[in-house]
């Protein structure tokens, strides 16, 4: 396949940058370790958000997101479907961060 330096630098310069997708997801409980959170068990954060959490769990039963807390502290995470829980995702963080049940939790995928 030959592409043409023209259409080459076209499709640089006029494609757009990915956009970050996210999910807002609250906090049911929290698993402590020293006094520092560890990992967490979430559902979606509102009922009209219900529906697509639930099928991005289905669709991605072990992911690695970035998580951002209502305090802005931010951190990678690996998210695992909870099967026999409908709708709700454990999620293990690689660096502990202070969570408290019912905080507010954004996914950036």
């Amino acid at each position: 396949m030959k592409i043409s330096r023209r259409v080459f630098f076209a499709a640089i310069l006029f494609t757009r940058p990915a956009q970050t997708k996210s999910l807002e997801v609250a906090v049911l409980e929290t698993f402590e370790m020293n006094g520092r959170t560890i990992a967490v068990l979430a559902h979606h954060a509102d009922p009209s958000s219900r529906t697509l959490f639930a099928s991005w769990l289905r669709s991605h039963q072990h992911s690695a997101v970035k998580i951002r807390s209502s305090a802005g502290l931010e951190t990678t995470a690996s998210v695992f479907r909870v099967r026999m829980c409908f709708g709700r995702a454990l999620i293990v963080l690689h660096e502990p961060i202070q969570i408290r049940e019912q905080d507010t939790l954004t996914l950036l995928m």
